[in-house]
């Protein structure tokens, strides 16, 4: 009965929270129902053969799974469960920094009970906004790769079926949509902070007037701006490219390559640079947290860790660049994109 539990299992990433225990539970008795009809030795169980007929008839399991979604959206019924999934991720993050910035407000702010109560309203405030936000943007990176993605992926759902399939997908290596539209909110926002918000990255602090900034990145950053930019956004257009294609090939792998490359020599230039981030004295103390190092020595302590995680970026990159390589030019497979929620 494998095939007939993993069948089962596809079923379940792609059905709607709501009524899902219900829905399978119809589902298994009226398979169990078809196996019993087509059985020809009543009371035994039945053999792989004998399911696999039977599953065949029943559909593919995103087939079955769709006439449960009765909602129509700006995100297609093929779509919406992933996209449920990748905002729910990014609401998470959204959600838990705004936590911790109120817990740093409780623990940090010496004012009056009044002055505290009004900071942390700013707090959730923003946590509002920054939902808000996200759900937009995750809507829209969804609308657009509904628009983009490739016809192979658009028939996914209507293309013959068999539960081979399923045996077939557990050693297969495939390239989740739901990494994709990661990659893509999460570069977009980052090329977003560093040229329109550099300011906001840095050491916060609470006064009379509540939440306030002091920038840490220093002008020896804002000459990589341009280069990290044009990484990021290559990156971005490789993503939809992938999407569109449904495929990786030698010619989309060579892109990648590339970008890895270039990501790598800015990597190394920051790392072999000057130092690119700096603590203001003043901003500092206000923070009023007691330790025995001063701001320069802190500021150098920062840099080295910032160094530290360069480096294991150009590792992460220089072993993935390895694996494609190896994937696709030594050993010679190619990957299809999926469509997977789990």
């Amino acid at each position: 009965m494998k095939l007939f539990n993993l069948y089962l299992a596809e079923i379940e990433k792609h059905l709607p929270s709501r009524n899902r225990e219900d829905i399978l539970k119809e589902i298994q008795s009226t398979l169990m129902d078809m196996l019993d009809d087509h059985n020809p030795h009543p009371g035994q169980t039945p053999d792989d053969d004998l399911i696999k007929s039977v599953l065949r008839e029943f559909g593919a399991p995103r087939k079955v799974a769709q006439q449960y979604i009765k909602h129509n959206y700006l995100i297609g019924p093929r779509m919406y469960p992933t996209f449920l999934q990748v905002l729910k991720i990014v609401l998470a993050i959204f959600a838990g920094l705004s936590l911790i910035g109120i817990f740093i407000t409780i623990t940090a702010y010496s004012g009056s009970t009044l002055g505290l109560l009004e900071t942390i309203a700013q707090v959730v405030g923003g946590l509002f906004s920054s939902l808000i936000s996200g759900f937009g943007i995750v809507s829209l990176i969804f609308a657009i790769i509904e628009r983009v993605s490739s016809d192979d992926l658009k028939i996914t759902v209507e293309k013959e079926w068999t539960p081979d399939d399923l045996l077939s997908q557990e050693d297969r290596h495939t390239i989740k949509i739901v990494e994709i539209a990661l990659e893509i909110i999460f570069t977009l926002a980052f090329i977003v902070l560093i040229n329109f918000f550099i300011d906001k990255i840095g050491i916060y602090f609470i006064d009379d007037t509540g939440w306030v900034s002091s920038p840490i990145l220093n002008e020896n950053f804002n000459r990589y701006i341009p280069f990290l930019t044009t990484a990021n956004v290559l990156t971005i257009i490789l993503d939809l490219f992938l999407i569109r294609k449904g495929s990786w090939d030698k010619a989309t792998t060579v892109a990648k390559l590339v970008i890895n490359v270039f990501t790598i020599g800015i990597s190394i230039a920051i790392l072999t640079g000057p130092n690119i981030l700096t603590l203001d004295p003043a901003a500092w103390n206000l923070l009023n947290i007691d330790i025995l190092i001063t701001v320069e020595r802190l500021t150098e302590l920062i840099n080295a860790g910032m160094r530290i995680l360069i480096g294991f970026s150009i590792f992460g990159l220089v072993l993935e660049s390895i694996k494609r390589i190896y994937t696709f030019f030594i050993k010679g497979s190619r990957t299809r994109i999926q469509i997977e929620t789990g």
